[in-house]
């Protein structure tokens, strides 16, 4: 019984087989060399492009309570390609709505209480 315990033979799991090597290894040395060289950066990656909206910072999610018919709805406009999601499709929506249904005095209050409710957000 106590053979069993003191058995110092270990078997290995697992065969690896033969260690793999690259053909050619590089060095963050030769990463250097290359880009000075101009091989690695195109003149037309360098371009500065005036046209293009600034991209948006990734802000917090969160949910919002509608009807399945609802969501439905939402969902196949997105998958029409009216949008490349729900959230840029509501943000349409809601920007529609504002500019071609809302009175000025009524997008004036909207405009206010959306300040007022981003501040509090932030704070």
């Amino acid at each position: 019984m106590s053979n069993l315990l003191n058995n110092s033979k270990k078997k290995k799991l697992l065969d690896r087989g033969p260690k793999i090597t690259p053909a050619q290894e590089f060095t963050l040395n030769d990463a250097d060399t290359k880009e000075t060289e101009g091989s690695l950066v195109e003149p037309e990656a360098l371009k500065v492009v005036v046209n293009e909206k600034p991209k948006k910072t990734k802000q917090s999610t969160t949910t919002v309570r509608v009807e399945k018919l609802t969501r439905s709805k939402l969902n196949a406009l997105v998958q029409m390609g009216k949008a490349e999601t729900v959230d840029v499709l509501v943000d349409i929506l809601i920007d529609e709505y504002v500019n071609h249904q809302l009175l000025k005095d009524e997008k004036k209050t909207y405009d206010i209480l959306l300040n007022v409710l981003r501040k509090k957000e932030q704070s």
